[in-house]
């Protein structure tokens, strides 16, 4: 138990056991590496003097017990008759004391989402009746089934994903076994720093897997494997059906909005060593309010380059059912999604927060409460967590309740109105020089004239379009007139949603909202009726 994380578990999970708890639940992939947990658990003084043996269950094998006087020498002694579920019910009951693990029991409390009657009432009898011994029955699987009548009973916990002590120690071990099979191991201090960088945030058979395919790709290990780890990683994260790596995006890909630049270099600062040593408290984010195509998501990308974190995206909406509720399993994805998030110590991009947050008032109506206690969670983890930078994205947050979107959440809430005549200037710029084009061959002023109340991607939109046009006029090459009229062809959506854009700026007053650009947010309201904007 080298690892900070995996000895607090031992530590949670000793304590839970002397305070009587009698039914734990453990939510993991990883049954083996829990199960070193409790062997670790076993062998401590306190329960080691009481001799406490370790039994583990699973419906193939039956009980058999791992740690123990009984074992004299061996590694395991099997408990017989103990393969059914009910069978291993009374084996416990008539014992004075032990920890005994049962492997994907959930099942079988509740087949097919139905519960089990009979077993759910045997199974509280049993904890009323070990409560007062040295007893105790650990579940390990994905995910224990929600189950009311158990509530009281259970005591739920999670088991980390492997921080980087325990992934430098599994990265050590695979390279003691390569090199003792003659595979070819190049690393050295700082490869093995990156290899164990790249490998945070995946399980320790993902760890293992992944490592395989990057040795058979390679011929090896070295740091030539680290592009293949990284490829792969990404295909993990994205198989957990809540979470994808998005690539960073240079500063200078974003055009104008210096007050957002400038509170993401300030939130950069914070998460320094010499920050933290000064006693300066991370940033915990920023959500940021303003209609779609206002460079909100970009913003994101920009701060993973600014901060130098991993940028992970929680698509909330694809682990959620018809009408907004969490459907089956959803609630541990998601779970699994910030434990990710929390190993990477990245940056989490949350688009449309309003929407991931929304249906509490109707989830104890639709999914019996599902939905609200996933959001609970969700929020709980926001307020709790220090070391992840949480960029939350909304285009209408007006129904958000203050809980939602307080202090200890969210650093602050910036407003993203429309760009500036100055932003559109930059704006243009960097989608011309995206484009290969020389800013300087072009008549910003005029460009940024012709597109007042234009949004951030309406402004590329005529960019894309003037290019088009010059190519099929001879593939000439584009000039600003070229733009200018492909931009008169285009309603901008701040003509549209005037008064959606007045209510939302109402809002960011009331609320305080920083001002992305830098003006103040009451000036901005004042100049609504001076122009079709957007925000």
């Amino acid at each position: 138990m080298s690892s900070e994380t995996l000895q607090k578990l031992v530590t949670e999970l000793d304590v839970l056991i002397r305070a009587r708890y009698p039914l734990i639940a453990a939510n993991t992939h990883e049954e083996n590496r829990f199960r070193r947990v409790m062997h670790a658990v076993a062998n401590l003084k306190t329960h080691k003097e009481k001799d406490k043996g370790l039994y583990v269950w699973s419906r193939t094998n039956g009980l058999r017990q791992t740690v123990g006087r009984e074992l004299k020498g061996r590694e395991e002694v099997a408990i017989p008759d103990t393969q059914d579920p009910v069978s291993v019910l009374e084996f416990v009951a008539k014992q004075s004391k032990g920890l005994f693990v049962f492997c994907d029991y959930g099942p079988y409390l509740a087949p097919y989402g139905q519960e089990d009657s009979q077993l759910v009432r045997r199974l509280r009898e049993l904890a009323w009746e070990i409560k007062s011994r040295h007893t105790t029955v650990l579940f390990v699987e994905r995910s224990f089934p929600d189950i009311p009548a158990l509530e009281k009973e259970v005591k739920t916990i999670e088991l980390p994903l492997p921080d980087d002590t325990e992934v430098a120690v599994i990265l050590d071990v695979q390279m003691q076994k390569l090199e003792g099979n003659g595979v070819r191991v190049d690393v050295d201090t700082q490869t093995r720093e990156q290899l164990v960088q790249a490998l945070l945030g995946l399980t320790e058979t993902d760890i293992e897997n992944v490592l395989a395919k990057a040795i058979i790709s390679g011929g090896g290990l070295a740091a030539e494997a680290l592009p293949v780890i990284l490829d792969e990683k990404k295909s993990v994260i994205k198989g957990t059906g809540a979470l994808s790596y998005t690539h960073p995006e240079p500063l200078d890909h974003l055009g104008g909005y210096h007050n957002l630049r400038r509170i993401l270099t300030e939130a950069a600062v914070t998460f320094t060593p010499a920050a933290r040593a000064y006693g300066v408290e991370p940033v915990k984010g920023l959500l940021l309010v303003g209609l779609p195509g206002t460079g909100k998501d970009l913003t994101k990308k920009i701060a993973s380059s600014i901060l130098g974190k991993s940028l992970l995206d929680l698509d909330f909406g694809s682990v959620m059912g018809e009408g907004g509720g969490v459907i089956g399993s959803s609630a541990m994805t998601i779970k699994r999604a910030l434990s990710i998030a929390t190993t990477l110590k990245g940056i989490l991009g949350i688009s449309e927060f309003e929407k991931a947050v929304g249906g509490l008032e109707s989830s104890a109506k639709t999914d019996g409460g599902e939905t609200a206690r996933t959001i609970a969670f969700l929020l709980n983890w926001m307020q709790e967590q220090r070391d992840v930078f949480v960029i939350g994205t909304a285009n209408d947050v007006r129904q958000l309740a203050p809980e939602q979107i307080r202090q200890g959440r969210f650093s602050h809430i910036v407003f993203v109105d429309l760009p500036t005549v100055e932003d559109r200037r930059e704006i243009f710029a960097v989608h011309l020089r995206k484009r290969s084009r020389n800013p300087e061959n072009f008549d910003l002023d005029e460009l940024a004239d012709a597109t007042d109340g234009f949004s951030g991607a309406e402004i590329e939109a005529a960019v894309k379009a003037g290019l088009l046009h010059s190519f099929m006029d001879g593939e000439r090459e584009v000039t600003t007139r070229d733009i200018c009229e492909r931009a008169r062809g285009i309603q901008p959506t701040s003509v549209v949603k005037r008064e959606q854009i007045e209510s939302l700026r109402t809002w960011a007053r009331e609320h305080m909202a920083i001002d992305a650009g830098g003006a103040s947010v009451s000036t901005l309201t004042s100049l609504a009726t001076e122009r079709a904007i957007e925000i």
